[in-house]
């Protein structure tokens, strides 16, 4: 009776009599027409003032929805259902707080789900950008996006400056014949609409010398260091400019090869657009260098030693280092090329770029680490900080298109609607704008950051405990107010002079003047078991390499060797003797822990890796265990290293070397897992 055709492809098909008895008796399951849900924005990006009416114009051929509202910690804050009249529901929403936030809309049919949507908004407190004159926050915009709508969103994320570029082909399209269009001149009149000020990147080329490439002959250098000049002629409010931006790298110094042509064009454009500017504009910062990530000690020292120092006000770094503490690691690699050719002394440091792009970490880990790294770099010295993208820069799922805090206006999810490290940068700019970092306290250091800044005749104190922990609060005021990561404020009462809170991996702000001995651990108990991730992108990691043979150095691994979140991994293809991955906890919680490893790997590449990796485990700075495991093997999965007692403190870890003899096969590092169950 049953009847199966084979089709090219293997593919098979139920015979018309099959067919037709199964549908007779299957039971009729009745499916509601699916319904298209529109939401259309009151407001750019649905990025809302505290004081406004959070709209939402929602448009299906239904006749009701449903939605729900998720805050950041992912809490169902609000709900509600709502008539649909003429296929249109105006929803008014109000979560009570500040932050960014998820809205899923469901339409329905006689009471039947006929469809749902989701998007995302921002509610952010007024702040009056006019009474800020100190600020070192900068967002980052481009000049073919949008800035009638960015700039009001940059506003409102409370930033002072905004870095774009009038590019230098699109001023002077005839030598020496100026000209600055409509779109350059609106750019600059919203900035002060919106009382906001330009960084200006200078650049970039110019197809009218040395054909379009790096300008290296003297007319070219001459000619660009005349465009600056026509720019702050033009444009007198400017205070910054950037001279180029990443000469180091191939994009941006096309034409060259070398690193001695290279740096020698640096120099000589900095030089001739210093003289050209400075005279007649004293009062505008000249920035220099603004090298990327990549810029080696050797590159950075050849343009220093030239004088370099001599044509620039302050020097620009960028950097994109994954862990956010380990931006001290670049800052003081520019620190002291600086003060090598430069008596010791240091000049105003801006990192004019960093970021995190989502394509990398999750929408969470970009919020959670852009504080962090915003308020490492302001504690090591940093002026001026910007982030970058303001906008992604597309809808493709890619690194660069997804630096933005906001999404791209063609994004699904609707245009520029916030990421929600949107709010935790709106957040930060509010607490810190026209602050003064006074010290890092050292409060269970390893287990507690804490960073003390002055605003005014107020103190400020940034604290996170990535591991978490909690905190005592020392003062003679009645209450503190502690400000969290979305900027919600709470006040806390003291009690004999004392405030208690609970710290974890999202910065607070706590405002309020704290005596001595200012703040204390308090040690918190385990009530349920947590985990603690440490590597690459999350810290805790560092690695030893044989720098003077490329493949014993630690690289990271090709794309498709992934680790256990699908990102990145890390290689040494050759390992030598010395060749190391240490991770390093920070244990809060005194216990027994259960240590895990993720070996990198793809099942369908077989990835070659190391038969021998070993993994040895210190408790307390004591080495207990050594555990050996087949890379190649267990690739792909997480490996039992055992469990064992660990103390408080940063002094645990797991050391990763090989001991294949020949060291002929890559060894692979990711992530490392201590899970401690009470």
């Amino acid at each position: 009776m049953i009847k199966i055709n084979y089709t090219r492809g293997r593919k098979m098909v139920l015979s018309t009599a099959f067919f037709l008895m199964a549908f007779l008796l299957a039971p009729v399951t009745l499916f509601a027409q699916q319904s298209f849900i529109t939401i259309q924005q009151k407001v750019a990006g649905n990025i809302f003032y505290q004081s406004d009416q959070k709209e939402f114009v929602i448009h299906v051929a239904a006749d009701s929805v449903e939605w729900a509202c998720y805050d950041f910690w992912e809490q169902k804050i609000l709900s509600g259902k709502k008539a649909v009249a003429g296929d249109t529901a105006l929803l008014n929403i109000e979560p009570g707080k500040l932050g960014w936030f998820k809205l899923l809309i469901k339409s329905k049919q006689n009471s039947a789900v006929t469809g749902s949507k989701e998007t995302f908004f921002a509610i952010v407190s007024n702040f009056d950008l006019s009474t800020v004159s100190q600020s070192a926050f900068i967002g980052q915009t481009h000049a073919w996006q949008s800035t009638d709508i960015l700039i009001p969103i940059a506003k409102k994320m409370g930033v002072k400056y905004v870095r774009d570029a009038i590019r230098w082909d699109v001023v002077e399209k005839q030598k020496q014949v100026y000209t600055f269009g409509t779109k350059e001149d609106a750019f600059i009149a919203q900035l002060a609409a919106n009382n906001l000020k330009p960084y200006l990147v200078c650049a970039l080329y110019n197809p009218l010398y040395d054909n379009g490439k790096a300008p290296v002959s003297a007319e070219g250098r001459m000619a660009f260091a005349k465009y600056v000049k026509q720019l702050l002629t033009h444009y007198p409010g400017i205070e910054n400019v950037e001279i180029w931006n990443e000469p180091d790298i191939g994009t941006f110094s096309q034409g060259l090869t070398t690193e001695d042509q290279k740096t020698t064009f640096y120099y000589n454009l900095l030089k001739a657009s210093y003289d050209e500017v400075h005279p007649t504009f004293p009062n505008v910062k000249i920035v220099g260098m603004v090298v990327s990530d990549l810029a080696t000690e050797s590159f950075l020292g050849k343009i220093l030693q030239k004088g370099a120092l001599s044509s620039m006000n302050e020097y620009a770094f960028h950097s994109y280092i994954p862990v956010s503490e380990a931006i001290v690691t670049d800052i003081n690699k520019h620190k002291n090329v600086i003060k090598a050719y430069n008596n010791n002394n240091l000049i105003p440091i801006n990192l004019s770029e960093t970021g995190f792009t989502t394509f990398t970490f999750t929408e969470k880990e970009q919020a959670n680490n852009l504080p962090r790294r915003i308020v490492t770099a302001l504690a090591n010295g940093v002026q001026k900080i910007g982030i970058y993208n303001l906008q992604n820069k597309s809808t493709l799922n890619d690194s660069e298109g997804a630096f933005g805090l906001i999404r791209h206006p063609d994004d699904t999810l609707g245009a520029y609607t916030p990421k929600p490290g949107f709010a935790t940068y709106a957040a930060l700019t509010r607490q810190l704008s026209g602050a003064i970092f006074v010290a890092e306290e050292q409060i269970s250091p390893g287990l507690i950051n804490a960073y003390k800044f002055t605003k005014g005749s107020d103190e400020v104190r940034v604290m996170y405990s990535l591991s978490g922990t909690g905190v005592r609060l020392f003062t003679d005021a009645a209450s503190l107010e502690v400000v969290d990561i979305m900027g919600n404020s709470t006040i806390y009462n003291a009690v004999n002079d004392t405030v208690s809170i609970t710290l974890d991996a999202n910065p607070v702000y706590i405002k309020g003047v704290l005596k001595a001995p200012f703040a204390q651990e308090k040690i918190l108990p385990a009530t349920a078991p947590f985990s603690l991730k440490y590597g690459f992108y999350f810290g805790g990691y560092t690695e030893i390499t044989q720098d003077s043979i490329a493949a014993a150095k630690w690289i990271s691994a090709i794309a498709e060797i992934v680790g256990h979140d699908g990102k990145r991994t890390r290689v040494v293809a050759k390992p030598a003797v010395q060749s190391k991955a240490t991770w390093k906890a920070a244990i809060t919680k005194a216990g027994l822990y259960n240590i895990s490893v993720y070996i990198p790997g793809n099942a369908a590449l077989n990835a070659y890796s190391t038969t021998k990796a070993k993994y040895t485990i210190f408790a307390g700075g004591a080495e207990v265990a050594a555990v050996v495991v087949d890379q190649f093997k267990d690739q792909g999965k997480w490996v039992d290293l055992g469990s064992y007692q660990l103390p408080r403190g940063t002094n645990n870890y797991v050391e990763l070397t090989d001991t294949l003899p020949a060291h002929d096969r890559p060894l692979r590092a990711d992530a490392l897992k201590f899970t401690l169950t009470p």
